[in-house]
């Protein structure tokens, strides 16, 4: 036992959750537990193990700390509210919103983040926390059984399949009239719009800058691109129609100074 957190979901899509401990989604019904999307899932989660300190440090630079900020307040946290961080990371999200609201499940796909999640929670006695290993585009939650869902620089990490049955998944969990905040890349890999030139440009230029070590992991970054393994951020157009399509209502998002954008919508009543 980790602390004093827990949290059971009910439901038909329940599963079971002992006390402080992580539990990954069992396969549905009828479906191949081993298929490519699920081994592909495997292969990212094992990429982040690695990154775990890397994020820590990114997750306390100044912009991310302005773009917890807003996202903590669209919000709109009560004392009553039982929140879903997806794609929690080391807590960026799970550590404001605790302290807000009656209960949080962080979900992550990486083990190593789970881990490092929870010995912070212990370190802070924060104990109305679950931390939960498992990927957005399939929630072990129970229908209407999330207040509010935030989420941040999660979900460019997946295709938009993947995207797209993110948002059915979090509208199903969410009960009616619950709110989605989400901060994210949002900007297309191209050069068609202007925003999105000078976003590429900015980067290449920042790598540029560090001499060799840049110029490897700009050939790096365009490799995986070419192989379909590297980031896949959408514009704000494409989250704006996503969303609605997804059946949110109240649909706002909204392009930052850098590359990120802010969403939010709710579930309709």
């Amino acid at each position: 036992m980790v602390g004093n957190r827990a949290y059971v979901s009910s439901g038909s899509r329940n599963t079971a959750v002992p006390p402080g401990r992580r539990a990954a989604r069992p396969a549905r019904p009828g479906t191949k537990p081993q298929s490519p999307p699920f081994r592909w899932r495997r292969f990212r989660a094992k990429s982040w193990e690695s990154k775990v300190d890397a994020m820590e440090q990114l997750a306390r630079s100044p912009g991310f700390v302005e773009l917890r900020r807003q996202i903590v307040e669209l919000a709109e946290l009560r004392p009553s509210d039982r929140v879903l961080d997806v794609g929690a990371g080391t807590g960026l999200l799970t550590l404001a919103t605790a302290p807000a609201a009656e209960r949080v499940i962080a979900l992550d796909v990486s083990p190593a983040m789970c881990d490092r999640l929870e010995q912070k929670l212990d370190h802070a006695a924060v104990a109305n926390v679950d931390v939960l290993l498992g990927d957005a585009a399939h929630l072990s939650l129970a229908d209407a059984s999330i207040d509010v869902v935030v989420s941040n620089y999660c979900l460019h990490h997946l295709r938009d399949a993947e995207k797209r049955a993110a948002l059915d998944e979090i509208r199903r969990v969410l009960r009616p009239g619950g709110r989605l905040v989400f901060g994210d890349m949002m900007f297309n890999v191209g050069v068609a719009r202007a925003r999105d030139r000078a976003l590429i440009l900015r980067f290449i230029r920042a790598m540029l800058r560090r001499g060799p070590a840049g110029l490897i992991r700009l050939m790096k970054n365009a490799l995986r691109v070419l192989a379909g393994r590297g980031e896949h951020p959408r514009d704000v157009g494409w989250w704006r129609d996503s969303l609605t399509q997804a059946g949110f209502e109240d649909v706002s998002v909204r392009a930052l100074a850098h590359e990120g954008g802010v969403a939010a919508a709710r579930r309709p009543h």
